[in-house]
């Protein structure tokens, strides 16, 4: 059952990650989907401080708000403060984030939370945390918590699918049959913030935003369908857990780090091979 949880963890993660990130790739916002992984930092680090947990209530509210609040300035510091998008989105990525590492380094020093916490996460030790019994099965607490997310973000996301789909590809025609387009905005991006919550104690900083990416962009080269999209992008982010976890053991390596790496090389060569068949072709 040790790898058994490791797997499904990093499974889940890759599930919703992908799935969401799928749309921010093609509503060409994954950046912000970075932006958020790195602005939340602050308000877990303060929810950890006044509760003592990782996973709490306090700690989902504080990051998912910290989130949307991060979205809002970034927004108003485009629009008002005649900012480029790109740097409006840096500018506040990087001030949260350089928030939440100095919070980290002065007042959590004696904390099981650091630096490289941060970035690659707990994974290989998510069999020895906090179980919740259901039934006679012990399940680890972060794990537990990430299949009862996935279930609400698969529903949500999927009932939701006409939404999402419509105000990504025609949000002009969206509003013009009084689909709001801010309302679904706001909504895939309240869902990437709770994903990136939920996801950032076991895999860190790193793997949740190769996996708002890398699937998503693998996948932009195989199909302009919506449907096979979002089936590649998520098929695609399970496979490489699996395997990377299985690399990572064979290599001695961080399990995080290793799922990351196979994700960018996959994508390269499929790049590759499509770049020498247009090449051919050409000739």
């Amino acid at each position: 059952m040790f790898d058994f949880w490791i797997i499904l963890t990093a499974c889940l993660v890759a599930v919703n990650s992908s799935l969401l990130g799928s749309f921010l790739v093609l509503k060409k916002m994954s950046m912000l989907g970075d932006a958020l992984s790195h602005s939340i930092l602050p308000g877990i680090v303060i929810a950890f401080l006044i509760t003592g947990e990782y996973a709490s209530i306090l700690t989902t509210l504080f990051s998912a708000v910290l989130g949307l609040a991060a979205v809002f300035i970034m927004n108003l510091l485009s629009k008002k403060g005649g900012f480029q998008k790109d740097a409006a989105i840096g500018i506040m990525y990087t001030f949260l984030f350089s928030i939440g590492i100095i919070l980290i380094s002065s007042l959590a020093k004696n904390a099981d939370i650091d630096v490289e916490c941060v970035l690659f996460g707990d994974l290989g030790n998510i069999p020895f945390t906090e179980g919740i019994f259901v039934s006679t099965l012990e399940i680890p607490k972060q794990t537990f918590v990430l299949v009862l997310f996935t279930i609400f973000n698969l529903i949500l996301v999927l009932t939701g699918l006409k939404g999402f789909n419509i105000t990504t590809f025609d949000p002009l025609l969206a509003s013009t049959i009084g689909i709001s387009v801010v309302f679904w905005d706001y909504l895939l991006l309240g869902l990437t913030s709770l994903s990136t919550v939920f996801s950032f104690e076991s895999v860190g900083a790193i793997m949740v935003i190769s996996m708002l990416v890398i699937p998503a962009s693998f996948a932009n080269l195989l199909t302009n369908r919506i449907k096979p999209f979002l089936l590649i992008a998520l098929s695609f982010a399970t496979l490489c857990s699996v395997l990377g976890y299985q690399l990572a053991f064979l290599l001695n390596v961080n399990i995080v780090a290793c799922i990351s790496c196979l994700m960018g090389c996959a994508l390269l060569l499929v790049l590759l091979g499509k770049t020498r068949k247009s090449s051919i072709k050409d000739h």
